[in-house]
């Protein structure tokens, strides 16, 4: 038996007025702030996706096309481009505006699932939005959620989509589906599959692969020879991504890029560190699932995601919403409330800081790195891997676990 986690915000229906008009709020909001800071003329991430859309719709070859000013290929299963094909059949003014609001709400949707029911009800209901937009609006100022949005990166979406499927009571219906599909978009969250097997949730596994399994089949459906292409030549492409050694590649082997660049010993090092990172993660993510913790339990799994990858830009690291929240609450458990405050502070303070960006980069000046300016280069690696040891030294306090 499992014991319950905290109950889930989404359980409650917002009132469909309110729901349309933030929307409506958010986007107006959305278009004033892209044309102030000059998103316009950016979102090269946005960008790709459009044009594998693009490419599509022209019945050209997806894994050949570059993208025009920049060479950027697209890097993403074919599924991904056909998901994309509304907003290549928009104007690019409209896209953007489409796009980013739905990554703002995303944030909003983290954050809200991410702190516990027991948090919000110390505020009346007007306040906890009021509470919502202060955050969502702060979190803008977090490097990975800034770069997320300043790229028109997907993450926040698929973060939002894995967080929102797994907090759902374990009957609910076709929980896990959405994390097949969010594989099925970006290849990155597969360790998830291991997740849901290591805790026992047979279930949601099921509906995991089974989402996997529908983006494939939408995508050979649609597009047998390029899906054949990238399921067996470009999804075994690492470096197709960009230079491994470049600073915002925070994970175990952008860290052994920029100490080793392309020596021998890079991969076998990246892969044994991987392994053990992942197993590591596997049995701290399932002793927090079963003591009914379980968005720290997500938040920790995203870890293995992020430091296993052989590419981890630092946008992708927009799993420090929750897993922020989930350290402040060990550490409150363990250490109380004033230790907590400072452990928040601290969190977020330093994403913020955007250390990683202090030191000398791209043209491979990563390489030359002294070991002073290795540690705000390496800045988020080293933070995840105190959360990970604080979180597992608390975990001694869990509830007693019980298969």
């Amino acid at each position: 038996m499992t014991v319950a986690p905290h109950p889930s915000p989404t359980s409650r229906i917002a009132d469909p007025r309110w729901l349309v008009a933030a929307i409506l709020g958010c986007a107006a909001i959305v278009t004033l702030g892209a044309w102030a800071y000059g998103l316009f003329d950016g979102m090269i991430d946005l960008r790709v996706y459009r044009m594998g859309g693009s490419v599509l719709l022209d019945r050209g070859s997806l894994y050949d096309a570059q993208l025009a000013g920049s060479g950027l290929p697209f890097t993403y299963p074919p599924f991904a481009a056909i998901a994309m094909l509304p907003l290549a059949a928009v104007p690019w003014g409209v896209a953007l505006v489409l796009w980013t609001t739905l990554s703002v709400l995303c944030i909003a949707a983290i954050w809200r699932n991410s702190l516990p029911e027991s948090a919000w009800a110390y505020f009346l209901e007007r306040k906890r939005v009021l509470i919502l937009i202060g955050l969502t609006a702060a979190s803008l100022l977090l490097e990975p959620v800034w770069q997320t949005i300043q790229f028109g990166q997907i993450n926040l979406l698929l973060t939002a989509m894995i967080l929102l499927d797994l907090v759902r009571p374990a009957g609910a219906k076709w929980r896990g589906f959405w994390v097949g599909v969010a594989i099925g978009v970006k290849l990155t969250p597969l360790p998830f599959l291991a997740f849901l097997l290591i805790t026992k949730q047979w279930r949601a596994f099921r509906n995991a692969v089974l989402g996997l399994l529908a983006t494939m089949a939408i995508g050979f459906a649609v597009v047998p020879n390029q899906s054949w292409e990238y399921w067996t030549v470009v999804v075994r492409n690492a470096n197709r991504g960009g230079g491994l050694a470049y600073t915002a590649n925070q994970s175990f082997m952008g860290f052994l890029s920029r100490l080793g660049d392309e020596a021998s010993w890079v991969q076998p090092v990246w892969f044994v560190l991987s392994a053990i990172f992942g197993l590591l993660v596997l049995w701290l993510a399932r002793r927090y699932w079963l003591a009914g913790e379980w968005v720290t339990a997500i938040s920790v799994m995203a870890l293995a995601v992020l430091y296993a990858s052989p590419v981890s830009w630092s946008h992708h690291w927009v799993w420090i919403i929750p897993l922020g929240v989930s350290l402040i609450r060990a550490v409150h458990r363990q250490w109380g409330g004033r230790a907590a405050v400072v452990a928040g502070v601290l969190w977020y303070g330093l994403f913020v800081l955007r250390s990683i960006w202090w030191v000398p980069y791209r043209d491979d000046r990563e390489l030359s790195w002294t070991f002073w300016q290795s540690i705000p280069g390496n800045s988020h690696l080293i933070l995840g891997l105190v959360a990970f040891v604080v979180l597992a030294y608390t975990s001694r306090s869990l509830p007693k676990q019980q298969a």
